[in-house]
């Protein structure tokens, strides 16, 4: 079993440090899934607190990384599976925040067998004060998970949704989030065809209605929309308000742009576009009134 990856571009290893930090922030541990061209990352419902969501990532090896090399324990297998601390992993790769005390050339990823499997983070950093470059190593350490029991660790399906919304002001929509958790327990999502998304929080004393006009529409995948036969069709769910603002406010990412999937009355289903080929997914399962 082997794995090994290593990054140059700066603006890359920033992004890596950033899905990091955001996974470290909505749950204790992650999964990280290698396969022979992609890498994911998933904060499982089931390994977190109730009050954050389903999160995952999907990492196109070739976007982040010239060199990417996964062997697994047997030809037959297609992953490798760990599941390691979010909070050591992003503590790890803090060091890919660069900034003008020092620069930082290269990262390497190294799975290896020392007193206990672990992930070596090795970054190449150069000061100001020296032309020498300096290795800076962390270890963090990691379960290997048995093919036996990956079935406890598939990668989640993204599911059908019935309308899919671009809001183009992520910080808007975290800020407005944020303070309607204080107001009501669930927050509706109401959307329509017409390029509309209501958020809506009610209580005792008011109902509160956001209204978003003019969003861009995404249509959803042919074999996933049912309810197209409509010119213009409304579409509402129903959600946990702390896990949308756990969603949010872990965002570390400077995208501004995030897509958001309605599937009445069953979930919500958040995308974050970083890359083509890397994308960051959650999904907000739908709450009883």
């Amino acid at each position: 079993m082997k794995f090994y990856a290593e990054m140059l571009d700066v603006l890359y290893m920033r992004e890596f440090h950033a899905i990091a930090a955001t996974l470290a922030k909505l749950a204790k541990d992650c999964i990280m899934i290698l396969a022979q061209e992609q890498m994911h990352f998933i904060v499982n419902e089931e390994h977190c607190s109730t009050s954050s969501p389903l999160v995952w990532v999907s990492i196109a090896s070739k976007d982040y990384f010239p060199e990417f090399q996964m062997t697994p324990a047997r030809p037959e297998q297609e992953f490798i599976v760990l599941v390691m601390s979010a909070m050591h992993l992003s503590r790890a790769l803090a060091v890919l925040r660069s900034g003008s005390s020092s620069s930082v050339h290269s990262c390497k990823l190294n799975l290896k067998q020392i007193q206990f499997p672990c992930i070596s983070v090795i970054a190449s950093v150069v000061s100001p004060s020296s032309s020498e470059p300096r290795e800076v190593v962390h270890d963090v350490p990691v379960t290997v998970v048995p093919p036996s029991d990956w079935i406890s660790y598939m990668l989640p399906k993204v599911p059908n949704t019935q309308i899919v919304l671009g809001i183009p002001s992520l910080r808007l929509l975290r800020s407005l989030i944020d303070k309607l958790k204080n107001i009501s327990p669930s927050l509706i999502f109401h959307g329509s065809t017409a390029g509309e998304l209501n958020l809506v929080a009610e209580s005792d004393m008011a109902t509160i209605t956001t209204r978003f006009s003019r969003v861009l529409l995404h249509k959803p995948d042919q074999e996933q929309s049912e309810v197209g036969a409509e010119a213009e069709a409304d579409v509402s769910c129903s959600v946990d308000t702390r896990k949308a603002s756990a969603f949010f406010n872990a965002l570390q990412l400077p995208n501004e742009e995030i897509m958001i999937g309605i599937d009445s009355e069953r979930c919500i289903c958040l995308q974050l576009d970083i890359r083509s080929n890397v994308v960051l997914h959650s999904i907000l399962p739908a709450v009883c009134i």
